[in-house]
């Protein structure tokens, strides 16, 4: 995620480079990491590659964990002003054989303003709902430069690796983002990249994702660092099936186990998970409308080119299945799901019969 990406204020773009001061947008950089003497003895890549070869390795971006969340914010927005534009459209034509002039030109006022503000939601929403389908930052270690998709701007960003400095930035309460800056002589970061895994409040886990970078693009024991990476989500030239969207929702809200390892966890936060089963199960809704209409990201050729594999690659996944074991929920967790759904979603029916109801009496 790159300069003002779905114009979300997530970056630190523009804003000088400072250790402990949060910025006008509440992220507050916790500390600056030194690339130089991370070890890399403990490699922790979790489950955001892509594709990985002796010459470059290609992860999501941190957009991954939120996707579907500006859709469903401007969807509900766009109902409600589409039909406030219909009314007052209706509204209009009634006056019109009325001779009432004024009133129209009010009404056509605030009919234009309506308008302006579906306009400003599909600016919101836009990169999400009809963007790429994934955002991929691609590192090459033969050419030491790392590539990723500005969606705002319409164009690839490539930055030299050796001209980053890392840092861990506190997003939240308790998340925790690794980002790579590049940032000019005067201390202001020019570019940033917000990379795939977002902690949740354990540093160890950042430098240790860090460190999987670094042993890739300094390194030379390719075998090692290819055993750390626990699955590939290749999505390279496809869309994710539906039963991905699932398992990558889930993880995103299972945060003490799922996103917190790895590995496929031996428990589950089922009951974590069933309190905001209604919130996740819409979030599978808007990704999938998302995904449907987005388009595949395509590397420009020169980039291809840059990071074209040799035929006898032993490293290159393309075609390798390399997955976790599959996510499987017991009956009881599975009833225990439904039952956290079904209390939720009964309490939101109510709230909104209590508007209706509200808005009734007392019109």
């Amino acid at each position: 995620m790159l300069r003002e990406d779905y114009e979300t204020k997530f970056t630190t773009l523009n804003q000088p480079f400072e250790i402990g001061i949060p910025n006008k947008n509440g992220r507050l950089r916790l500390r600056e990491i030194d690339i130089k003497s991370l070890k890399t003895e403990q490699l922790y890549p979790h489950r955001q590659v892509i594709r990985f070869n002796s010459t470059f390795v290609e992860v999501m971006d941190s957009w991954e964990f939120i996707r579907g969340r500006a859709t469903g914010l401007a969807l509900p927005m766009w109902a409600a002003l589409f039909f406030a534009i219909f009314m007052f459209l209706f509204a209009i034509y009634s006056l019109y054989f009325k001779q009432v002039y004024w009133s129209i030109a009010i009404i056509s006022c605030l009919t234009v303003a309506l308008c302006y503000l579906v306009y400003t939601n599909y600016r919101m929403a836009k990169y999400d709902l009809f963007g790429y389908t994934h955002y991929p930052i691609r590192f090459n270690r033969k050419t030491q430069k790392v590539y990723a998709f500005s969606p705002q701007q319409q164009k690839i960003i490539e930055l030299n690796w050796r001209d980053l400095r890392f840092s861990a930035v506190r997003e939240g309460r308790y998340d925790i983002e690794l980002r790579a800056s590049l940032v000019n002589a005067d201390n202001i970061v020019e570019e940033e990249i917000i990379l795939p895994y977002i902690s949740f409040d354990n540093n160890d886990f950042i430098d240790q994702n860090l460190a999987f970078f670094k042993a890739y693009m300094q390194g030379d024991d390719l075998k090692s660092i290819d055993a750390a990476i626990p699955e590939f989500f290749d999505v390279y030239n496809r869309k994710e099936t539906f039963k991905e969207s699932f398992e990558r929702v889930y993880m995103s809200n299972d945060v003490l186990n799922e996103l917190a390892m790895q590995t496929r966890p031996a428990k589950k936060d089922i009951s974590g998970v069933s309190m905001m089963a209604v919130i996740w199960s819409l979030t599978i809704l808007v990704r999938r409308l998302g995904i449907f209409f987005s388009k595949i990201p395509q590397w420009p050729t020169h980039i291809e080119q840059e990071c074209q594999i040799d035929s006898n690659d032993p490293y290159d996944s393309t075609g390798k299945q390399r997955h976790l074991a599959p996510l499987v929920f017991t009956s009881a967790e599975k009833c225990i799901l439904f039952i956290g759904w079904l209390l939720g979603t009964s309490i939101f029916i109510a709230f909104l019969a209590g508007l209706a109801y509200l808005s009734w009496n007392y019109r």
